[in-house]
């Protein structure tokens, strides 16, 4: 007589392919080396390589997001990471870039010098609102927010530092670089402010995606061989000054659709 058979041992679930977690995770991961290199750049005097060096990490933020996106691989774990990274890159660095640029140019460092306590004021509420800001982000992450930015990302308001720093740089626009500060203000303002902005993504239509894909490209070039800093600072304030203003002209219509979706927990979140 045959013995009874065991039970078959559960068979373990098939794992998903890992790799694809990898691919966004070390573009997020290589941003924020990339970050620390910032820092790094500009306590040794190189603040223009400081400055192309946050255009990267602003190339490669888009990046991490559109690989999750392709590879089916987003997650909960890749959007505390990103957002952690974007708070080293894009709060941190351009507040210590800045400084370390007002500090290290004995012109700038004079003009700060009586109003040296407000410029401290002002590059640390930027990094406090940076964090805030992305502990919004990650609030509407999780509660499945629209395709609409509440608040100046901090990606674009650590870009256009760097890009401003650039312009300033390369024209030797003192007084660009001495508003610095100020214009950090201003976007730590902004950051924890309830304007919308559309994200890149997909348009309605054929001439609109044709426009915004060379553009991308080209700033994918002029970003990594560190040219045309005057493009990239264009194209960045046009996105900027078209988005918000195409916001506020649509901002009850984004109010009437969140309160008809009846999610009170992101109403509460982006204050819409």
């Amino acid at each position: 007589m045959d013995e009874p058979k065991q039970p078959a041992a559960p068979v373990a679930p098939v794992a998903v392919a890992k790799w694809r977690y990898v691919v966004p995770n070390a573009v997020t991961s290589a941003s924020l080396v990339i970050g620390l290199m910032v820092m790094l750049a500009a306590s040794q005097g190189r603040f223009e390589a400081a400055g192309w060096l946050i255009v990267a990490c602003v190339l490669l933020d888009k990046l991490d997001g559109t690989f999750a996106r392709l590879l089916g691989a987003t997650s909960k774990f890749g959007v505390q990471l990103d957002s952690l990274t974007d708070l080293v890159v894009f709060g941190v660095a351009p507040a210590a870039v800045i400084l370390l640029t007002i500090q290290g140019t004995p012109e700038l460092a004079e003009s700060w010098a009586p109003w040296s306590w407000a410029m401290y004021a002002s590059l640390a509420l930027f990094v406090v609102c940076a964090n805030l800001r992305l502990a919004k982000f990650n609030v509407m992450a999780e509660s499945g927010g629209p395709a609409i930015f509440f608040g100046m990302p901090t990606t674009l308001a650590g870009g256009l530092l760097g890009l401003f720093l650039l312009i300033g740089l390369q024209y030797e626009f003192d007084g660009l670089l001495r508003a610095l500060p100020l214009i950090a203000l201003l976007f730590a303002a902004m950051m924890v402010s309830n304007l919308p902005l559309p994200k890149v993504g997909k348009r309605a239509s054929t001439a609109g995606n044709v426009f915004q894909a060379v553009n991308l490209v080209l700033c994918y070039i002029c970003g990594f061989v560190r040219i045309f800093p005057e493009y990239l600072l264009l194209v960045t304030l046009g996105y900027a000054g078209a988005g918000f203003i195409w916001g506020l002209l649509h901002r009850s219509e984004l109010r009437e659709q969140l309160t008809g979706e009846g999610d009170e927990s992101e109403l509460a979140a982006t204050g819409a």
